[in-house]
């Protein structure tokens, strides 16, 4: 799915009409005779009052060089104005930027200005066109083709609305003929089918693009691609030389800097050439242009990214290393990047750009560096560090050098303990991973040599970046600069304290400046207010399970904004269009219950549920029918519905049950899943969903009715769950995902893990015997994230609840003391930066109402977030 959110706040993430642009606009006169109108904050259509257009034709696209967009604009408007040429532009150089940017979607980026000529006068006005912008460049628009010398391009398109008195059709359609068909934005150039060009466009369609040169590469497959060109694997065909090919289109690729693809792309060169004669960066093989594209051939450097070195070597659980040498190679590759950064800093180059991805390990931990496009040459002046990974961004304007020292400096610690996002929200947030990674590395039983000698490599790199006085907004926000760890139940009750303080300074920080919704959340839900997984409503209702636990604790304004919330969300119930237990209705149906609203919430249920089912189109327990069928399953056993409705939610039941027994695969993927994501609109396994989400709807029905079809479904599901699964070096069974392997609660081992031990008195023996290597997933030294969904909180409730323990005081002890690593300090409170570290989140998929239910669910040893018969 898209999500359109904005990473400007400095503490939440917020909709993309959070941002002010105060950029220079774009602005044209606008004569007598027409009008103007701004339909969205991108584009200024200009049109003549009175004149017929067409609905579709051949849209005349015009790209431009940053510098001189003002001018161009200026010569198109001038010629449209005169031919009475109805015609759009961008409405500011920031959107400019963003349309001409790296990466922008290439069926769209280049289009500054587009002109809308009725047939009858295309001809005439490209040519008027043509001769007033010779003088101008712009980037080549890969949907369109270009029509001669100037920056004009051409395609077939839609132009406008449909109107009362034409067929109606969507604005991404075309008529042609009696046909309906779309209007495909492809980043090729493409007629649709049917359509008869004019006679004078003919010729310029047989006529080639100017090409100029010889090709001297074979390229054998594409890396990636982006609006700036590609990255290729290729060879030289003078010698079959295997290199990697990078490409630059023109004017492509515009930083706010207000440099280009091929700017950037001749700084790497340089860089390069400076470097060539070293064995840690890549060789030169070929540069020059071909065409109107630039391209660096370059030598293919052997190794994986720092960050995949990590993740197969770091000891994420107590067995791995058991050499215990992890950190004798740390040291090595820190020395050796300390004394490359020394090497190429002597010879006035300065990379920029130092994160993981741009580190390369091989054999006997050697290392090398590539990716110098942002490279600098002098040393003289300070500058912004424009360009930077999450968690690599030097905090103050600052030297080049000290921006690749901070680079270093990170990545070291990193290395130590792997978290470092949070360092773009919390200053020195690296003080608090190192005390966690001693921590860490003392309970392994490393020696003392080893850990010392990595410290003292650390301490080297935190005096090559002096510290600063911080005096953003961020300042509130501090590391944990001590070692905590609970004891007793008092200790347990103070976290609950700070964490419930955290939050209530959260809410008030959010509600003084946002009045869309309560909480903060996550960007997956940032337009999702309804169901467990990012709503206000479960959010509250998390509070206040973790509120319950504390003796005595009060927050003034709970009841009020509970009536606020729960009021909000009911009068919001009919206009959301998602249905499903944790981003949809039903999932609200089942909060409202939760929070003690029975009648309320039996209401809703019972004027709703057949149309809440009726609307799913998934069939999975997150979105999906599964969920749905599991809330109406649930106030069947508390005796709150009708048997008439009874009686169809038993019959809905049974026929999906049928239908996924005869027909699996079309319920949810069976086996791995190729798609790399946490998205979970992009997630087709686990507890959440896929397979095994649908088996516990299945075990929960056999609870109810123990009817045998529900425990023939419950184990049918669970073996299909398990297809995907694979067993790793460390003997446990994990979800395979694209390259990954995953232990998690929503997408992994800790969902089946407690799926299994939810039905293990169902379940027949032999699905018992994965116990083990799936409790081996979920028990844990490390997780890189900390939330209840896709991280180490989820881990730690499917380790701890319906198994044998009876004494729960361990697990919450190991979940609270291994959060503190996550955590930071805000006043006498604690914060939670959701799952990918970057802002504070409080919902439950990735923030603080997930740890909070966490916590809970180990308390009262059941899965909180789940209906339960």
């Amino acid at each position: 799915m898209d999500y359109n959110f904005n990473l400007e706040h400095p503490f939440f993430f917020t909709n993309n009409d959070y941002s002010t642009d105060t950029s220079i606009k774009y602005q044209v006169s606008l004569p007598f005779n027409w009008h103007e109108v701004m339909n969205n904050d991108e584009w200024v259509y200009q049109y003549p009052i009175g004149k017929f257009v067409e609905r579709q034709g051949w849209k005349i696209h015009i790209s431009s060089e940053y510098n001189s967009s003002h001018e161009l604009l200026q010569d198109v408007a001038k010629i449209c104005h005169e031919m009475r040429i109805p015609f759009k532009h961008l409405s500011t150089e920031d959107k400019f930027i963003m349309r001409n940017g790296k990466l922008v979607s290439r069926g769209f980026s280049g289009k500054f200005i587009t002109c809308y000529p009725n047939q009858n006068e295309l001809e005439s006005v490209l040519q008027r066109l043509e001769s007033a912008l010779k003088q101008y460049n712009g980037p080549y628009i890969l949907s369109d083709k270009r029509w001669d010398e100037a920056p004009i391009y051409l395609r077939y398109g839609v132009f406008r609305p449909s109107r009362n008195d034409e067929k109606k059709v969507a604005i991404d359609e075309l008529i042609v003929g009696d046909e309906v068909v779309k209007d495909e934005r492809l980043p090729v150039f493409k007629i649709p089918k049917g359509i008869v060009p004019p006679d004078f466009l003919n010729k310029w369609l047989d006529k080639k693009d100017k090409k100029q040169g010889d090709f001297p590469f074979i390229i054998d497959n594409a890396i990636r691609f982006s609006n700036s060109g590609g990255i290729y694997n290729a060879k030289l065909k003078e010698d079959g030389e295997k290199i990697i090919l990078k490409e630059a289109r023109p004017y492509t690729g515009l930083g706010f800097d207000g440099t280009y693809s091929s700017e950037r792309l001749a700084s790497e060169y340089k860089a390069l050439k400076i470097l060539n004669e070293w064995n840690e960066t890549p060789k030169i093989y070929w540069y020059g242009k071909i065409w109107e594209h630039t391209f660096l051939g370059i030598e293919h450097m052997k190794g994986v990214p720092l960050n995949r070195w990590v993740t197969n070597n770091f000891p994420l659980y107590e067995v791995v290393d058991k050499n215990k040498d992890y950190l004798l190679r740390v040291s090595k590759i820190v020395e050796k990047l300390i004394d490359l950064t020394n090497k190429f800093h002597s010879e006035n180059v300065y990379h920029q750009d130092l994160h993981l991805g741009n580190i390369l390990v091989k054999d006997e931990d050697e290392i090398s560096i590539i990716d110098w496009e942002q490279a600098v040459f002098s040393n003289d002046e300070k500058v912004v560090h424009k360009v930077a990974a999450p968690g690599f961004r030097a905090w103050r304007e600052t030297l080049p050098s000290e921006i690749d020292w901070y680079g270093i400096r990170q990545i070291a610690h990193y290395l130590y303990m792997p978290l470092v996002t949070t360092s773009d929200l919390t200053y020195n947030y690296v003080s608090q991973t190192r005390i966690e990674g001693k921590k860490l590395f003392e309970s392994l039983d490393y020696t003392r040599e080893h850990i010392d000698y990595v410290e003292s490599l650390l301490s080297y790199l935190d005096s090559k970046c002096p510290q600063i006085e911080n005096i953003s907004r961020k300042k509130v926000l501090k590391p944990m600069h001590e070692i905590r760890t609970i004891e007793s139940e008092q200790d347990i009750q103070d976290f609950i304290i700070k964490l419930l303080r955290g939050f209530t300074l959260t809410y008030g920080q959010w509600r003084k400046e946002f009045q869309s919704r309560f909480f903060p959340v996550h960007y997956y839900g940032l337009n999702v207010n309804q169901g467990i997984a990012f709503s206000d409503l479960a959010i509250l209702w998390s509070y206040q399970q973790l509120a319950k636990k504390v003796k005595n604790f009060k927050f003034d304004d709970y009841y009020e904004i509970r009536t606020q919330v729960i009021n909000e969300a009911v009068n919001n119930f009919k206009k959301s269009s998602f249905s499903g237990l944790f981003d949809g209705k039903i999932g609200t149906i089942w909060l409202i219950y939760e929070f003690g609203e029975i009648d309320r919430a039996v209401e809703l249920f019972t004027t709703h549920f057949i149309e809440i089912f009726e609307n799913s189109q998934n069939k999975n327990l997150y979105s999906g029918q599964a969920g749905i069928l599991l809330v109406g399953l649930y106030f069947l056993s508390k005796g709150e519905i009708d048997n008439k409705l009874g009686e169809e939610i038993l019959i809905r039941l049974r026929e999906y049950t049928l239908n996924y027994i005869e027909n699996p695969e079309t319920f949810c993927k069976v086996g791995a899943s190729d798609v790399q994501s946490n998205d979970p609109y992009e997630n087709f396994g686990g507890l959440l969903y896929g397979h095994a989400g649908v088996a516990w709807l299945f075990g929960e029905a056999y609870k109810l009715t123990g009817e045998s079809i529900y425990k023939n479904g419950l184990e049918l599901a669970v073996d299909k769950e398990l297809v995907a699964y694979k067993v790793d070096s460390n003997n446990s069974l994990q979800y395979s995902q694209g390259h990954r392997l995953l232990p998690y609660l929503a997408t992994g081992s800790a969902g089946l893990l407690l799926l299994i031990n939810r039905n293990k008195e169902i379940l027949s023996s032999k699905y018992l015997k994965y116990l083990t290597s799936l409790e081996r997933a979920t028990d844990v030294v490390f997780c890189v994230l900390p939330g209840l969904f896709n991280g180490f909180c989820g881990l730690e409730v499917a380790n701890n609840i319906y198994s044998d323990i009876d004494d729960n005081f361990s697990g919450q002890k190991k979940l609270i003391e291994q959060l503190y690593r996550y955590l930071c300090v805000i006043e006498e409170g604690f914060v939670i930066a959701g799952d990918n570290g970057l802002k504070i989140t409080t919902d439950i998929a990735s923030g603080f109402a997930g740890v909070a239910i966490g916590l809970v669910s180990i308390m009262d040893n059941k899965l909180t977030i789940l209906p339960q018969i």
